[in-house]
């Protein structure tokens, strides 16, 4: 565990590992960067991997004005974290709501990301294809944390083992209640529609099959709209996996993911 201090005066908490190309992982909501430990060590072989918690989790500091409750404002802090790594270009790898956020920052800084993999965060119109209503998000600010317990119950693959399921929803509690509700505030207010066309660099977007949050329809539809803009894109759908394919499948999602970087030339 290691720590650097932002522009903005946030302690940004983060594990490092490997040598060559930076790869930064961004986890998704009501996570930190544990969600990434089944990973870590196998893209270190090929990447200098940093694992970063986003402000609020795990061990970042909070922002002086209290969580982050839009995209852009975590996306800023990945760029402002490179910066105070210096580095000039990185790999982004985001899941679920981190997919909205490294494609956010691909987006604001062409020339500084070399290629973003959408861990089953391409989630093209979400509040219609995933029920991230109004009235959903009034019952999660009720709970945040029985809210994300019921849903990453549900968000599980038929074939992903008990134990593992168990694994993951509790991570997902130790969250802040203050931090999952702003969690769920900006994947539910975030557009990546809006954002697409400024998306030029090489993208790969993986799919659990049986993931209802961020569907594999959602995942196709960004799929076709970036090849019709002429970007690079790859697609990786595993059955029987839900919306955690890097935890729920690891010595599946590893070895397809990084092929397909590398077909990619990231």
């Amino acid at each position: 565990m290691a720590y650097v201090t932002t522009a903005d005066g946030i302690r940004a908490s983060y594990d490092m590992s490997g040598k060559g190309p930076a790869l930064i992982m961004v986890h998704g909501a009501s996570q930190d960067n544990l969600s990434w430990q089944y990973n870590i060590d196998f893209f270190s072989s090929h990447y200098t991997v940093y694992a970063l918690d986003l402000p609020g989790h795990g061990k970042s500091g909070m922002p002086g004005n209290g969580p982050h409750r839009r995209t852009e404002d975590n996306a800023h802090y990945v760029l402002q974290f490179m910066d105070a790594q210096h580095l000039d270009e990185s790999v982004l790898m985001g899941h679920s709501m981190g997919g909205g956020i490294v494609a956010q920052a691909a987006a604001t800084a062409l020339e500084r990301i070399k290629g973003v993999i959408l861990v089953d965060g391409a989630s093209v119109n979400v509040v219609k294809s995933s029920g991230y209503n109004s009235s959903i998000m009034e019952m999660a600010s009720i709970n945040p944390g029985d809210w994300f317990e019921v849903t990453f119950r549900t968000l599980m693959g038929s074939a992903t083992d008990p134990g593992r399921a168990e694994e993951i929803v509790t991570d997902a509690r130790r969250c802040i209640p203050a931090v999952a509700f702003a969690d769920i505030c900006a994947f539910g207010g975030f557009r990546m529609e809006k954002i697409l066309d400024a998306v030029t660099c090489p993208v790969v977007i993986t799919e659990g099959a049986e993931d209802w949050s961020v569907p594999p329809t959602s995942a196709r539809e960004v799929e076709s709209r970036l090849r019709r803009q002429g970007v690079p894109v790859e697609y990786l759908e595993w059955n029987g996996t839900g919306h955690s394919p890097q935890s729920e499948c690891p010595h599946i999602f590893n070895p397809e993911t990084l092929a397909a970087m590398q077909r990619l030339g990231m």
